[in-house]
């Protein structure tokens, strides 16, 4: 056996002696908490003069009735921008747009814009008629 074979078998005995001597290494701290995002509201309000309530969550829904201004309803269920919800007043279900919701009552209604009317059809221009034949 070499001086450097015999140098390394200590190291690893004092090594080896040092990990029994500390016993059970300390406990590892507890994991900070999770940030969990606070459910939004489920109380909102209308924020429009009128808010058509549908049948499903599209404009083409048949309209099952009208929400007003601040009138409070529950959101059951969200997809994309449209709610379930229901009027707390008298207790419809149907579909609105998250857009025309908010949290807090509103001090006055927000404006919506308006469709403008789609204009006519343009009409194809006419080609130009062809002259007459000359007599020979």
């Amino acid at each position: 056996m070499t001086l450097r074979h015999a140098l390394l078998g200590v190291a690893v005995c004092a090594m080896a002696l040092n990990l029994l001597a500390c016993g059970a290494p300390p406990p590892m701290p507890p994991p900070p908490p999770l940030e969990v995002e606070a459910p939004p509201p489920s109380l909102y309000f209308v924020n429009v003069s009128s808010l058509a309530l549908r049948e499903g969550p599209t404009t083409a829904a048949p309209q099952i009735s009208t929400l007003t201004f601040n009138e409070q309803v529950e959101v059951l269920e969200v997809r994309g921008s449209w709610g379930r919800v229901r009027d707390v007043g008298r207790g419809l279900i149907g579909w609105a747009s998250m857009y025309y919701l908010q949290s807090m009552p509103a001090s006055q209604p927000r404006p919506v814009p308006r469709r403008r009317p789609s204009p006519p059809p343009e009409e194809a221009p006419k080609p130009p008629e062809a002259p007459a034949p000359k007599p020979m």
